[in-house]
This record gives structure tokens, sequence and C-alpha cells, in this order.
């Protein structure tokens, strides 16, 4: 086979293998195929040129499934605030000509093109600003989760007046889709870029209070996991699971937010108890797995089923390269993610009982700075040497 072929033919694979994937640990009735494809589309626009090749699909779907285009358009226009302007623009252009293809072909339907006419309330600069924060006590009533919104606010007030304004009365009450959908986007997009972790609690605290349920935000993440990666999924969920009990604390919860745990997934394959001896064997010592894996399989039981049973099931058995290798694979590719310091020492302690020595860490991290940049592989070489040291504290060999 030439180098060319088994290029098309992994393409063809990886394509079937995210088929199969979808279909037997993230469909499930929990969520509706229009409520996955909205949070798919916002995660890849999120992620921009990065999700662009997949983006279109997944609009087409979207509607397909019956979302309107408003809603997607509505809804890239609100993740601005979490993604920036630019990428929202991009989305919107790539959702534009998703809309033409589709009249073109005669694939529209006359109810994904329902348009609701009108703006956002205006008035003047007071007035809007007063207006937004009405809409900020209504979706999150329990206000800031720490004192970095009241820091903004002192020292750069004019800065906190306009984007308040700005999202909360203009974006937020602009007609065309309901908050709750621009909830979805915004939840999803910040799970998928995972950089600020206050964001995607006031954001699920924020979708909660507009009537998503406990369980449909854990179905979103899981769904999520095949685009934006298992490690960003399991961090969300993460988040989200701090979420959950603080309102079951403070005794916020709404009446329509339970979870029930979705029962329907079947019973486990060969694969997934494959996979979960692998784990084993790579964790002697029992150590925690990282953000949301501890919790994965009490709240979210097809992502940890399509972790365990993928990652370590099917990727970690396939032949082509050692253990070792595909560790130290693992650790590098973690350390340009950043800001996953519990999964990232969970590999590298993975690495290490797989044979590759503390020199081979340290060498996959150097190497890393200059593609994920020096915070990061400075925060991963910090997070290696507790490794180092414990392993050290418990007497062993490498």
């Amino acid at each position: 086979m030439t180098e060319q072929n088994i290029a098309h033919a992994a393409a063809e694979n990886l394509r079937k293998t995210y088929q199969a994937l979808l279909d037997q640990y993230v469909t499930t009735p929990a969520l509706s195929p229009a409520d996955r494809e909205l949070a798919t589309v916002a995660a890849l626009a999120a992620i921009g040129r990065k999700g662009a090749s997949r983006l279109p699909a997944h609009i087409h779907a979207a509607l397909d499934a019956g979302a309107t285009r408003q809603t997607i358009i509505e809804g890239l226009a609100t993740m601005s605030q979490a993604a920036g302007t630019p990428t929202s623009v991009n989305a919107i252009a790539v959702a534009a000509k998703v809309f033409a293809e589709r009249d073109d072909k005669g694939q529209g339907t006359e109810a994904e093109r329902v348009w609701l006419e009108g703006d956002a309330p205006g008035g003047t600069p007071q007035e809007r600003w007063e207006r937004a924060q009405q809409t900020i006590q209504e979706v999150y009533p329990a206000g800031p989760t720490d004192e970095t919104y009241t820091a903004v606010n002192t020292l750069a007030p004019h800065f906190w007046r306009d984007v308040v304004a700005v999202f909360y009365n203009d974006l937020f009450l602009h007609p065309g889709t309901s908050i709750k959908y621009r909830e979805l986007f915004v939840m999803s997009t910040y799970a998928a870029i995972n950089t600020t972790p206050l964001q995607i609690v006031w954001h699920t605290n924020g979708a909660l209070n507009t009537g998503w349920t406990r369980q449909e935000i854990s179905e979103i993440f899981t769904h999520l996991a095949l685009n934006i990666g298992i490690t960003n999924a399991m961090t969300a969920l993460h988040y989200g699971k701090q979420v959950f009990d603080q309102r079951d604390h403070q005794g916020t919860a709404k009446p329509h937010e339970p979870r029930t745990v979705e029962t329907g997934r079947g019973t486990p394959d060969a694969r997934f108890t494959e996979g979960a001896a692998t784990l084993a064997s790579l964790n002697p010592e029992e150590l925690p797995h990282g953000e949301g894996w501890d919790l994965a399989e009490e709240i979210a039981p097809g992502l940890h089923q399509l972790a365990v049973g993928h990652l370590y099931g099917d990727l970690l058995a396939r032949g082509g390269l050692d253990d070792k290798t595909k560790h130290i694979a693992l650790v590098s590719a973690i350390t340009a993610l950043g800001g996953l310091t519990e999964q990232l020492a969970f590999h590298i302690e993975a690495a290490l009982n797989s044979g590759a020595t503390r020199n081979d860490i340290v060498e996959a991290i150097t190497l890393m700075s200059a593609v994920g940049g020096f915070v990061r592989a400075t925060d991963a070489i910090e997070a290696a040497g507790e490794v180092f040291a414990r392993r050290d504290a418990a007497g062993s060999s490498n």
C-alpha cells in the first residue's frame, strides 16, 4: 500500500470510528438530535480553524434535526463573548455558505428559514446597562462565584459597563432564540476552549437556571468529547459536578433540574473490559485519573465508557507503537493542551510504568515548549517534578 493510500485508509477509518462511537457511547434519548448538533456547532466554531473542516456538516445536521437558521446565527453571535468576535464572524460566514448551499440544492425547508425580525431593547447607555443587570440577576441569581467580576467592575468600570450592556442586553435580549439556547452555545464554547473554569461554572449555572437539566448537561459534555477531546470533556464535567453540588448545598436547584442517570446504554462490551484492565495495569498505585474521571461513571456513564473503552480498550491496544511511545505521545499532547494538571500527572505515571524514563518525560515536555508555549511547558515540568518526588518517596525504581 502506498503512503497516500495509507493516509486515505486512515481517514476513512477515523470517519467510521467517529460514527460508531456516536452510536455506541454518545447518542441517547436523553438529549435531542437538534440539541446535540447545536452544541457541536458551538464547540467546532469555538475552536476556529481547528474545527473548520467539520463545522459545515454539523450545521447541516442541526438544520436537518429541526434547528432554525436564526437559532444557529443567534447562538454563534452570542458565543462571541466566550470565543471572541472574529471567531463568531468566521463561523457565521460558514453558516451563510451552508444556508446558500441548502437553498441551491433544494435541501432547505420553510421551517428552518423562519426568521423573527426585530432588535434588542435600546435606549440610553444607562438604560441598556440597567436592563443587562436585570438579565444577569435573572439568569445568574447567585452572582459571581469569586471576586473576578467585582475586581473588573472596580478597576475598569467603563469596560465592565460596555461588556455587560453588549452581552446581556444587545445579545441575550435580541429576538431569534431563547436565552436557554444562548446558554447552550456559551457553555459548549467554554467547554471546548477549556481555559476559564470560572466561566464554565458561571454558564453551567446559567444553563440550569434557564431550563437545561443536569442529565442534559452531562450528555452535552459527553457528546462534545468526540470533537473537543475526552480530556476537555472530563474537565467540563468536573466543573459541572461542582455546580451541581453547590446548588444542592445552597438549596438553589430548580425543580426541573434533578439528574437521573440514563440506564439504556447496555452492558459494557469487551473493549470496555479490556480498557478497564489496561487502565488498572497502568495505575497500580490507584492514583486519581484526573479532572472528571472519578465521577464520570456516576453522572455521565456514556463519557466513562467512551474514555475507558475507546482510549484504553481500542487505541492503547492497537499495534504499531509500543506502550512507552504511546504514553509519551499522550504526555506531549496533554502538555500542549495545558491546564490539565491531574490528567497530565496520571499519564506521566502511566508512561513511567510503561518503561519511559524521567529523561524521556522531561525531553517530551521540553520539546512541546515550541508548540504549546513555555508557560504550559513550565507547568508540565512542575507537574512532572511532583510525580518524580512522589515516586522517590514511594521507593520507585524509575
